[in-house]
This record gives C-alpha cells, sequence and structure tokens, in this order.
C-alpha cells in the first residue's frame, strides 16, 4: 500500500559541483523565451489603458495564474521557508482557522468587486474621486514610500538567495579588478523587471507572469517527488522519507513544530503572530497596491470575483512546496538523524561564512537544496526561481511607478500628457523605482525575518484601511477622517522603522545603562549576535495601527457628518442605478435565495457554481477538522502522533488535487490568453482612459 513519504530511502549523492552547462542552459533558455514573449506583447501596448491595466480585457485564469506567481515571489518563498524553519505546522494550521474566511472575502468579493466597480486605475485615483484631489496626493506619496521601501529589499533577498543556491561568490579578481559580483547580479535582476515592465507595461506583465506560474507549478511537482518518497519501493520517490521528518520535528513543549498550541514560546512567529494576520485580511484587503495593476485589469467585475475564488485551487502545489521544502531540510539540520551528518557539515560550513544572523536563517534552505538536486533540476530551480524574482519584481516595479505618475506627477500638471508622453513617464517612474531597490538592496543591513518586515513597512499605509473601506460602504467616511488616520499610521510605522534599526545598534544598551530597562535583556529580545532587538515586532505595530487608525476615523468621520457634512453620493461612484452606463452591475433579483446568501448573480454560469461551490465545500471540511482537532487538543485527547497523521493526510491530499489543478489551469489559462489577444486586438482606444478624474461633482472637490 501507498504510504506518503515512505521509509525506504534512496543513497544521498550530495552535490559538490554546482551548476552545470546543461543548468545554465534552461535558464538562458527560459530567459529568451520570456523575452520573445515580451517583444509580442509590446505591440499591443498602445495608450495608458493599455499599459497600466491592459485594457480591462483579462479572463479569470490568466489573472489567477499571473497575480498569483506575481503574489508568490521568491522573496515570498524564502519568508515562507523562514517563518516554516522557527514554526512549523502552526502556519498551516492557523492558515486553516483564516481559510473560510478568506473564502467568505473572495465570494462577498469584499473591496474588490466594489474597487472594480469605480472603474479607477489606483487606490490612489479612486481616493480623488471618493474624497478630494489633495487626499490623493497625500495618500499617493505615502503609499508609493511605503511600497518603494517594501520592495526595497526583494532585490537583495531574491540575489542573495539565487547565489546561495548556485554556490557564486561575493567578490571575484579578474583582469586585476575586484568585481563586485553581489552588486552586478543585483544590477542584472533589476535591470530585467524594469525591462519587463516598462517596455510592455500590464499585458506583457500579465502574459509573461502568466508563462512562469505555470511553469512553476510543474516543476514544483517535479521537485517534490525528487526530494520526497512517494511509495515503498527504493526506485522511486526521493531520500528523505516522512519517518525522518517526524523525528526532526519532535521537540519541547513550547517549542513544538508538529502541534501548533505548543509553540507559545517561539519569539516571532506563534499564535498572536497569526491572530493578527487573521484580522489584517479584513482590514487590509485592497489597500497594498504591490499589483495594482491586476486590480483594474479584468473584463468585469464578475471575472475579477471569479479569479479570487480559483485562488484556491490555483495554489495549492505552491502551498506544498512552500511547506515540503523545509520540511526536508529541517530532517537534514536535525542532530538527531545521523544519515545526513556529512551533508549537515557541509552545509554548516556554509552558513557560518554568513556574518548576519537574518541571512543565514534565510539561506539554509537554498543552501541545503543546491547540495541535494543533481544538474538538470539545478537549473530547473534556478530558471523557476528566476522567474518568481522577475514574476514579483516587474509587477511591483509597475505598480509603485504607476502610482508615482498617476497619483503623485499627474494631480500638479495642469496640461494633460499626450499618451506617448504618458508611457515615457511611466517607463521612466519604473526605471527610478528599480534605481532606489538597488542602492536600497546594497546598503540594507536586515534585522528581522522577511515577513515581519512586511508587516513593517505595510503598517505605514495601515490609514488605507478605514478610508477603503469607509470609502466604499460608508456614504458618511469623511475626508479630514481619512487624512488623520492616514498620517497617523504612517507616523507610527516610520517610528518603529527607525527604532527597529537603531536599537540593535546601541540604543537597547544605553537605555539599560541610563534608565535601568533590564526586562529588554530577556534571553528572547537578543540575537544570535548578542545585540539587542526592538521589543515590538512589526506585526504587533501593525495591529495597533489597524486599531488605532479604525477609531480614528470613525470618529471623525461621525464628527465631520454633525458639523454639517453631506453624505456621498456612492451608487455615482459605484457607476450603479442610472450611473451604470456599460451595464456592468447585475441585480440580484432573479437568483434564488441559497445562491443570494452565496453571493451569485446572475452572471454565473453552471461551470462557474460548481467551481464556487466546490471552493466552499472544500474550506468547509478542512474548518470542520480545524474546530475537532481544537477541542480533542482542549479535551487533552491528542497525541504528536496523532498530530503528525493530519499532516500527512494533508499533504497527500494536496499532492494529488495539485497535479490535477496545475493541468486544469494550464489548459484554461491558454486559452484565456488567447482571447486577452483577441480583445486587445478589437478594443476601442480611448485616451481620456488614463487615469485622471474629470467632471466630478463637488463632494469630490478640493479638502
Amino acid at each position: 500500500m501507498m504510504s506518503l513519504f515512505g521509509s525506504a530511502l534512496r543513497q544521498i549523492e550530495i552535490n559538490h559541483e554546482g551548476m552545470q552547462s546543461l543548468d545554465w542552459a534552461i535558464v538562458i533558455g527560459f530567459i529568451v523565451v520570456l523575452t520573445g514573449v515580451l517583444l509580442y506583447c509590446n505591440r499591443y501596448m498602445r495608450n495608458a489603458a493599455d499599459f497600466l491595466a491592459a485594457n480591462r480585457c483579462a479572463g479569470r485564469y490568466v489573472m489567477s495564474i499571473s497575480e498569483g506567481i506575481a503574489g508568490f515571489g521568491l522573496i515570498s518563498a524564502v519568508a515562507s521557508w523562514e517563518a516554516f524553519m522557527k514554526s512549523g505546522f502552526a502556519s498551516t494550521w492557523w492558515g486553516m482557522m483564516q481559510a473560510p474566511f478568506s473564502l467568505v472575502l473572495a465570494l462577498v468579493a469584499w473591496v474588490t468587486y466594489r474597487m472594480r466597480e469605480t472603474r479607477c486605475f489606483t487606490l490612489a485615483q479612486f481616493y480623488e474621486v471618493r474624497y478630494s484631489r489633495k487626499f490623493r496626493l497625500g495618500a499617493g506619496i505615502i503609499t508609493f514610500l511605503s511600497g518603494v521601501v517594501n520592495y526595497g529589499i526583494f532585490p537583495m533577498v531574491s540575489v542573495k538567495f539565487l547565489m546561495a543556491f548556485c554556490k557564486l561568490p561575493y567578490n571575484v579578481e579578474w583582469l586585476g579588478i575586484n568585481w563586485d559580483i553581489y552588486g552586478i547580479l543585483l544590477a542584472f535582476a533589476i535591470g530585467m523587471g524594469v525591462f519587463f515592465a516598462a517596455f510592455g507595461g500590464q499585458i506583457a506583465i500579465m502574459v509573461t507572469d502568466f508563462m512562469q506560474g505555470v511553469l512553476c507549478n510543474i516543476a514544483f511537482v517535479i521537485f517534490i517527488f525528487f526530494i520526497f518518497k512517494l511509495g515503498d519501493w527504493d526506485t522511486t520517490g526521493g531520500f528523505v522519507g516522512w519517518d525522518q521528518i517526524a523525528e526532526a520535528l519532535n521537540k519541547e513543549a513550547g517549542y513544538s513544530h508538529i502541534n501548533p498550541f505548543e509553540n507559545t514560546k517561539i519569539q516571532d512567529f506563534n499564535i498572536w503572530y497569526y491572530l493578527i494576520g487573521f484580522v489584517s485580511l479584513f482590514y487590509s484587503r485592497g489597500g497594498w497596491q504591490g499589483a495594482a495593476g491586476y486590480a483594474a485589469a479584468a473584463k468585469n467585475p464578475h471575472e475579477r470575483k471569479m479569479a479570487g475564488v480559483m485562488g484556491t485551487w490555483r495554489g495549492l502545489a505552491q502551498t506544498l512546496m512552500l511547506m515540503l521544502f523545509p520540511l526536508a531540510v529541517m530532517a537534514v539540520m536535525s542532530p538527531k538523524l545521523a544519515e545526513f551528518a556529512e551533508l549537515r557539515e557541509i552545509i554548516n560550513q556554509k552558513l557560518a561564512a554568513i556574518p548576519n544572523a537574518t541571512e543565514r536563517g534565510q539561506e539554509m534552505v537554498p543552501i541545503a537544496l543546491s547540495l541535494i538536486m543533481p544538474s538538470g533540476l539545478l537549473g530547473l530551480f534556478v530558471a523557476v526561481m528566476f522567474s518568481a524574482m522577475l514574476s514579483t519584481d516587474d509587477t511591483y516595479m509597475h505598480s509603485w511607478g504607476s502610482i508615482l505618475i498617476q497619483d503623485v506627477v499627474m494631480p500638479f500638471k495642469k496640461k494633460p500628457f499626450t499618451p506617448k508622453q504618458h508611457i515615457w513617464a511611466l517607463r521612466l517612474a519604473i526605471l527610478a523605482v528599480g534605481i532606489f531597490g538597488w542602492f536600497f538592496s546594497y546598503f540594507w543591513v536586515q534585522e528581522t525575518p522577511v515577513y515581519l518586515f512586511f508587516s513593517l513597512t505595510g503598517a505605514i499605509v495601515s490609514g488605507a484601511g478605514p478610508a477603503i473601506i469607509g470609502g466604499l460602504y460608508w456614504k458618511r467616511g469623511g475626508t479630514i477622517a481619512a487624512w488623520v488616520s492616514y498620517i497617523y499610521g504612517a507616523t507610527n510605522a516610520v517610528l518603529g522603522i527607525i527604532l527597529q534599526q537603531v536599537w540593535p545598534k546601541g540604543l537597547g544598551q544605553w537605555l539599560i545603562d541610563n534608565f535601568g530597562w533590564d526586562w529588554i535583556a530577556h534571553p528572547s529580545l537578543i540575537n544570535a549576535a548578542g545585540e539587542y532587538i526592538f521589543p515590538i515586532h512589526g506585526q504587533y505595530i501593525n495591529f495597533i495601527n489597524m486599531i488605532t487608525c479604525t477609531l480614528l476615523y470613525v470618529i471623525i468621520s461621525l464628527l465631520e457628518h454633525k458639523a454639517g457634512k453631506p453624505d456621498f453620493n456612492l451608487d455615482k461612484m459605484l457607476h450603479r442605478g442610472i450611473y451604470d452606463t456599460n451595464q456592468e452591475h447585475v441585480e440580484q433579483s432573479n437568483v434564488n435565495k441559497i445562491d443570494k446568501i452565496f453571493g451569485i448573480t446572475p452572471e454565473f454560469t453552471i461551470g462557474d457554481k460548481i467551481i464556487y461551490y466546490a471552493s466552499i465545500l472544500w474550506t468547509i471540511a478542512w474548518s470542520i477538522i480545524f474546530i475537532v482537532y481544537t477541542s480533542l487538543h482542549f479535551a487533552g485527547a491528542l497525541s504528536n502522533e496523532n498530530w503528525l497523521t493530519l499532516w500527512h493526510v494533508k499533504i497527500y491530499i494536496t499532492l494529488i488535487l495539485g497535479v490535477g489543478c496545475t493541468i486544469w489551469f494550464l489548459v484554461g489559462g491558454v486559452f484565456d490568453v488567447i482571447g486577452l489577444f483577441r480583445a486587445l486586438a478589437n478594443a476601442k482606444l480611448d485616451d481620456a482612459d488614463d487615469g485622471s478624474v474629470r467632471n466630478e461633482s463637488d463632494e469630490a472637490a478640493e479638502a
């Protein structure tokens, strides 16, 4: 009988040679193919609407796959592995708690449906329509600064990952010159992102990201079958088995990687981290603009909604890879397993050469995988990870460059851009983001895990939560309230970033010496280098901002209303009723009661309903398991073996469905790409559709 990760394992062959000619040929060949597709896509890019949002012609499959891989990214893989190495299956467990809520948000298209109805290209364009032009400018500046700082570590983490995997040195002596390989590769990686984003705009980004997403999902399945034992025969599967993983994960109470309720002593990724993330799902939806081009690219709100729902299935292979790779490395690095002693010693030697403790944790997985994989798979892995890096880089640079022009520059211009000027302004802005990314990545010292850095930089735009939700759903949301929540959130987060940098460099010690703050000398607040770390990490700062920004927005909005501010015309902004000139809004008057409860409209085909309800049932099933296991845990009826059985079964089911869904999305995505090009060829050009706000009512006048 087949058992996932059986006990019969093949001999480990350590790869000391690294990348060979075949591997480099695979990487270069894939880059050439992507470049050819980019050149083809450029012929369809004619005006700002094409550049910013593919002229709103995208279907669900290409949207789901390309946006998924753009959100995944190499840095996201590193961040996920970093968190999993510290907390084990806790991230999977609390993700099961979040899944029902995430699905409900997708089913009702919380924020995304209404945002698409506004027909705005960027968040700040919506801010001008809903609040004022001055607020658009202020929010645009804050959003842009938050975004580029957040993006600043993307190239650093990605390039260092690839250098560790490819065994590349940081410096090389050649022709009497000491070449800075890290700086050169940073320039190459960022340059590729700039080239793809600036040359082809959202059309090329979407199509090339689709290709990269398909490659990644197929490759993930191949890697899983290579590394892990999938049967009871010596000739199948890999060399890491479930029994070894179980042994490696078995840790003392408070630090468990198996039982998510027994990891309370873990400093960064404990239960509170995930509970705050749960709140953020609702609060921050639509607030982060790293993939702003996708928000407006759908054919209509329904396609946008279905792309979100289908994310449940699109990401299965990706989710499994994010879980299984660190599991393999945790088994290899466990001192309990003597069979990996030689490999473990080599890995530790390489890690010892990395001075920064945070970077050591981030590069453990690529170093281990580079010693495990043979030639051929090495090249495929680098191609996949390079694709993951490029798909995120070009998407982010396109978004932040677009926001700079659309929301910071254009409000100042008295004379509109011509279509050609507009596109070149966007290209130059993307180049500026890339240049900033190089300098930030080259000089920044990473002191915190990637996810906590994301939380902290994301907290800069904490004011976006109430401004978006209140703006879309509450007619009394006020402009002054939006200003106050934005400024407060940004100030609080920037202060946190500064403190996290200066605290380990002497501020913590100074506070102990001069004020007797001995509590900050707690062992959990000291890093591997013996430095004091700031006691409030990014996720906690983000949570504080969410609560206070919401209270400020609600209280001040009510005060504005009491002072005489009229209610806002939401129907006009959302193009509903008499304002629905494109006939995009579909009323639910002709659907049955059950369908109406679940947000199903007459737009849904039979296939749409099958996908919709299958997503609901999948989530309900795991939610029931979550409730049952939680109840059994508090009843004292679960052992570590019970938890391991759950993870074993979940991995097996996810693998089977992941293979099937990879094929399904490949076929559907190919038809969507063909449809995208046809729609673009027949699309009516409107040069005035450039993200400017014209002929708005007095309610959107200057504040």
